[in-house]
């Protein structure tokens, strides 16, 4: 089963997308989709983005909108990483894009063949304080350029890290019961 959500910005601005009905996805509301853009301004043009727990793909093919140059979706469940090929497939985006089949802590354990300028990650909520795994993979194994920007989005009642070895949370943006911790290295971002 899925239903459609409306793409809110960048040059597919309008377009319409296919998203799972079923299952333990939320997908990332519009009006977060749009911070976040908007926060990341112009460092979005040209990047490689990362997008961990992608779901329905919705954040990395806004993320291409946007003029990222390059996506890489990591998902596990097969009807959503078919969805995200589908998406791509109706949009052309195939060769901008790489899709992983795979667990996202089994993948960030892994040595990168390349890093990344943004990294979104959108555990389930009920992943809780396991959320600092994904912190801790990312900058253990270097999949985050040291100009980089790592985005957590999490529920207000998840603890999350405040720094981890070098990287640090740089800022808190709150939407009801979502919020977004945007993480940079010591220095750099900071």
């Amino acid at each position: 089963m899925s239903s459609e959500v409306r793409i809110s910005g960048g040059y597919l601005k309008g377009q319409t997308m296919k998203t799972l009905k079923k299952g333990n996805y939320r997908i990332t509301m519009e009006q977060v989709r749009s911070s976040i853009f908007n926060i990341l301004d112009e460092k979005i043009k040209d990047c490689n983005f990362l997008d961990l727990f992608a779901g329905s793909g919705i954040v990395g093919i806004e993320a291409l909108s946007y003029g990222a140059k390059k996506v890489v979706f990591v998902e596990k469940h097969l009807p959503a990483v078919r969805l995200i090929r589908e998406n791509l497939k109706k949009f052309g985006l195939e060769n901008r894009t790489e899709v992983h089949l795979d667990d996202v802590f089994t993948f960030l354990r892994k040595n990168p063949h390349e890093t990344f300028d943004i990294i979104f990650a959108d555990p389930p909520y009920e992943l809780g304080e396991k959320i600092k795994d994904v912190v801790k993979y990312i900058v253990e194994n270097r999949w985050l350029k040291e100009d980089g920007i790592l985005i957590i989005e999490h529920h207000k009642k998840t603890e999350i890290l405040k720094e981890y070895n070098s990287l640090l949370l740089i800022f808190n943006k709150n939407y009801g019961e979502t919020v977004l911790s945007f993480y940079g290295f010591k220095g750099v971002n900071t």
